[in-house]
């Protein structure tokens, strides 16, 4: 398998893990450390994946055969058919083209949302005041410059006390990090497009982010508990989605948000266990996924210490390439065993891709070695097997001139 993909079926299931870990544990971590609590657990999930994606280092430098193989020639006998694994060629245009229509998806939503609020106009206190309605106001939209948008009847709608805590709630997004954050849950929606877990994962991470930020404002404001319930009960309901901002969330949300305001805010205690909790389960989840990596093996083939090779036929090449005049190398992973047999193959790097790895593979499970011992004691070995492959210029030659 390509690297490339090898990298994101790790990285899928560091963020399965992850994310599946993160649903479980929410609502505990809600009840012990607040709302709060809930939401740091989110860091997991970004770490997980950024670790899977990390290179391990380098280990001691592994051996290679002794007896390298000299470029498999297409010639006439050599031509014979092989079977090639072509649809892995197609997996990663096919990715790259549900990231690609899922950044474009993601960017007309928020142009939809941008354009559905109009023309705004600045007001002299810094916000932003919309010259509508719009049903998801207030807002703060914007990544790079966040602005709080206010509907037309802000004044109107909210009491004066309403409208401190409202926007107290907004300001609290901004400096919180909380428009990065979901830019990050953008970019992963865009890179997982395919993953089943992620859409429902990032509504709940949605969701526990406007718990954590009620619940901040009501840490500040104990007493204006039922002024906050009026407030949310007085917006309206959105239905346009906002990737890369923040906004008041549908009725199923609100419910929830509305029933939190009773319980008595987190301690400073809760607090920071919560923090440290997140830091120790984040910290715990992206060492576990760096280590599941494969450690990197050192990239100087003068480092590589000879492995002395008893039959080692060399690959068939492939009949298509061989018509075409396809060159290429493939470089091979084995896991020998203790007698010397080749227990495991993978393909390191291989270029083209699709073209020579099945011959490679095919040709290395027929291999057989010298067995390495140890104070008299065969021991299990990995050893890397470049591959050229060439085309026979001659049996080239004789074909085209026929």
């Amino acid at each position: 398998m390509d690297a490339e993909l090898v990298l994101l079926l790790r990285a899928t299931l560091a963020l399965t893990v992850a994310g599946a870990l993160v649903l479980a544990l929410r609502r505990p971590a809600r009840a012990l450390w607040g709302a709060q609590g809930a939401y740091l657990l989110w860091t997991c999930v970004p770490v997980a994946v950024l670790a899977a994606s990390l290179p391990k280092g380098t280990t001691l430098p592994l051996p290679v055969a002794a007896a390298w193989l000299e470029p498999v020639q297409a010639g006439v006998a050599a031509a014979a058919a092989a079977t090639s694994p072509a649809w892995r060629a197609w997996l990663l245009p096919l990715w790259l083209a549900g990231v690609l229509a899922s950044a474009a998806l993601m960017a007309w939503q928020q142009w939809r949302f941008r354009r559905a609020l109009g023309p705004l106009q600045a007001r002299a206190d810094g916000l932003f005041q919309a010259r509508g309605n719009h049903p998801a106001l207030p807002a703060v939209v914007g990544l790079l410059r966040p602005r709080i948008v206010l509907p037309a009847d802000f004044e109107r709608r909210y009491s004066a006390a309403e409208r401190e805590l409202v926007l107290q709630h907004e300001r609290l997004h901004v400096r919180r990090g909380d428009l990065p954050a979901n830019a990050l849950a953008a970019l992963l929606r865009c890179l997982f497009w395919f993953h089943p877990l992620l859409p429902a994962a990032l509504r709940r991470f949605r969701h526990d982010q406007e718990l954590a930020c009620d619940a901040a404002v009501i840490a500040r404001h104990p007493r204006q508990r039922r002024v906050y319930g009026e407030a949310m009960l007085k917006a309206q309901l959105p239905h346009a989605p906002l990737p890369l901002g923040c906004h008041w969330p549908p009725l199923h949300a609100l419910r929830e948000r509305i029933e939190l305001l009773r319980r008595p805010a987190a301690s400073p205690r809760q607090r920071l266990a919560a923090a440290l909790a997140a830091c120790v389960l984040a910290c715990g989840i992206g060492g576990l996924a760096w280590a599941a990596r494969p450690a990197a093996a050192a990239a100087q083939e003068g480092d590589w210490l000879p492995v002395p090779a008893a039959f080692m036929p060399p690959p068939r090449y492939p009949k298509e390439a061989a018509e075409a005049g396809i060159a290429g190398e493939v470089s091979l992973l084995l896991d020998l065993a203790a007698d010397g047999s080749v227990a495991a193959v993978e393909v390191e790097r291989a270029a083209p891709a699709g073209v020579f790895e099945a011959a490679a593979v095919e040709a290395a499970r027929q291999w057989k070695f010298r067995p390495d011992a140890d104070d008299g004691v065969a021991r299990v070995r990995r050893v890397r097997v470049p591959i050229s492959f060439a085309p026979d210029k001659r049996a080239t030659d004789q074909g085209g001139q026929e």
